[in-house]
């Protein structure tokens, strides 16, 4: 988007520089007149990793920007609470600090670029026609160093995109499980046919999903609606049934829709007028027992119902109290809705308030240069029950039981990414930790690693729960140790003893060996887990630092977070 942005600028004259905000120091904000942020939010409302820094040292800092007229473009997803908090927080800093916003913050969906293209319209002819008085010290764009890093192949000029994905086959989808696995981890290959499509290891495949034909089936049952209407949506006129197949995320219900359920649900009876109520509470005895005769008895059945139970109330409730509304939307899809209220919406009404489908990205297992042709991913099935209906994750339970393997056409497209990338140099040392399906990008690592030949030392640490049903790839992987191609591998079994063990234990048993490779230059990468594993693996590196490099923990801390992961950037995470 910046990239985008930049072109745009240049033909209006402008000579725009695009700046990571990783190492761009706060201070020199002053420095620029004409100032354009475009940031992702991650997490609850939280910075990217890239933004943390700046972010923090603007704020513990304040540098005056008055005289700099800016904007922000805001990238979030709507189904998350904090939408786009990181371009709000970085709009509402820059008006504190005095500067002067130009055109209004832009949010943007993950369908963003209608709304980013929304922006660039308004912002740069906004921007082009500040006149501004160069002065001699005029800034140039900082200079950041630059570790070396995989060289990158030039993007195919395919036109594939999550917009427009490229339609291909599954060529092999097996399960690399062994029997009796509690897990359901599996190989899928694609083919790459005649797209023009290029990647490179580190990089990501978009894969776009479809619902489950008997979640559409309930759906429009429940609801009422005929398979066959057609509706107008944002990939044309299409049946009903295909569009919600096709076009919309219906296999988790979003908050927009069960907030709308107060405005369609009508209440069960049960609330009573205030006179009922005052001449049951004068028919109860002093000691609380209701007296009996006549019409001071209330039936039973025009008790009042327990806090909660009118649907009325209970819809109220969920769109009112947002913890109410996290909990049950956790586990519920649209066909729960139905079943839990009686409401009717129209097919227009129902569509207006979903979310357009998402493609889920994977992280590649290939190396295009040992599969030419072809992209591999490792994905873990998920696979669960709620509510009395048999669910699983969507693209996962797409890819495993409704794609036909040579048959059905699924869209795809390339994410490339500029960070999670090999050393250019293929003497240095890499330390590879992927526990699970972190492996994926790892066994495209070691492919590289083998095709490109060099001196570099490879150790893998990789651990799932038992070696008997989770050693995935285990032929290749003892075939790259005895050809020497695979320096270490270190694993961790959590079920295969009594005490659990997993890959930051045994980054600390081998915390000395850890230590050496990284005063050697060794790069360190991370896949897997975001939420657990990859904290617990951070923390273990601090350690490492602190009882073999010999630093306090505030050193240590430094040394990792700042001088690995941010100025010699080689500490790398690809972490979900």
């Amino acid at each position: 988007m910046a990239n985008a942005t930049k072109k745009l600028a240049e033909k209006s004259g402008l000579q725009p520089s695009v700046i990571d905000m990783d190492g761009f120091p706060a201070a020199d904000f002053s420095r620029y007149k004409r100032i354009l942020i475009i940031t992702s939010t991650w997490g609850e409302g939280e910075m990217p990793d890239n933004a943390a820094d700046l972010w923090d040292e603007t704020c513990s800092t304040n540098p005056s920007l008055s005289g700099v007229n800016y904007s922000v473009c805001a990238i979030g997803d709507t189904s998350y609470d904090e939408y786009c908090q990181a371009g709000i927080d970085w709009d509402n800093k820059f008006q504190e600090l005095g500067a002067t916003k130009v055109v209004d913050l832009q949010t943007c969906d993950v369908d963003y670029e209608p709304e980013w293209k929304t922006w660039v319209d308004k912002v740069i002819p906004a921007m082009a026609s500040i006149q501004i008085t160069v002065s001699v010290d005029e800034p140039e764009v900082p200079e950041v160093e630059e570790k070396p890093v995989a060289k990158e192949k030039p993007a195919a000029k395919s036109g594939w995109s999550a917009k427009n994905p490229y339609p291909t086959k599954i060529t092999e989808c097996y399960v690399l499980n062994g029997e009796g696995s509690r897990k359901e981890t599996r190989h899928i290959v694609f083919a790459l046919g005649d797209s023009g499509m290029d990647y490179k290891v580190g990089d990501a495949l978009g894969v776009v999903p479809e619902n489950p034909p008997l979640t559409v089936d309930l759906l429009i049952e429940k609801a009422g609606w005929a398979q066959d209407h057609i509706v107008h949506t944002h990939a044309g006129e299409r049946t009903l049934w295909e569009a919600l197949k096709k076009d919309y995320e219906i296999h988790r219900v979003n908050k927009k829709f069960v907030k709308s359920l107060k405005d369609k649900v009508s209440s069960n009876g049960l609330r009573i007028k205030v006179s009922l109520v005052e001449r049951f509470r004068e028919s109860v005895s002093s000691n609380g027992s209701i007296l009996s005769g006549g019409d001071s008895v209330m039936q039973a059945e025009l008790l009042p119902s327990i806090p909660g139970d009118d649907p009325l109330e209970r819809a109220e409730n969920l769109a009112n109290d947002a913890d109410a509304l996290e909990d049950y939307i956790w586990s519920r899809d649209y066909v729960d809705v139905f079943n839990d209220f009686s409401v009717n919406y129209t097919p227009e009404e129902f569509i207006d308030l979903l979310d357009k489908l998402k493609p889920r990205l994977y992280s590649i297992a290939s190396s295009h240069d040992a599969h030419p042709g072809y992209v591999e991913l490792t994905v873990g099935i998920v696979r669960y029950s709620h509510h009395g209906r048999d669910r699983g994750g969507l693209c996962t339970i797409y890819m495993a039981d409704e794609v036909e393997v040579g048959k059905t056409d699924v869209g795809v497209f390339m994410s490339p990414t500029k960070s999670f990338v090999l050393p250019e140099d293929t003497s240095t040392d890499i330390i590879m930790v992927g526990p699970g399906t972190g492996i994926a990008p790892f066994r495209a690592f070691m492919e590289q690693r083998v095709h490109d030949g060099g001196e570099g030392k490879n150790w893998l640490f990789f651990g799932d729960q038992s070696s008997k049903t989770e050693f995935y790839y285990k032929d290749t992987i003892e075939s790259w140790l005895d050809e020497g191609h695979l320096y270490k591998f270190t694993t961790a079994w959590s079920r295969d003893q009594e005490e659990k063990i997993y890959v930051q234990h045994r980054l600390k048993e081998h915390g000395a060996e850890v230590w050496e490779w990284f005063e050697r230059g060794a790069y360190f990468y991370i896949c897997g887990d975001k939420q657990y594993m990859a904290k617990d693996v951070h923390r273990a590196l601090i350690e490492i630092a602190i009882e073999h490099g010999g630093m306090s923990n505030e050193d240590a801390t430094h040394f990792i977070e700042k001088v690995m992961m941010k100025e010699q950037k080689r500490y790398l995470r690809d972490v979900y």
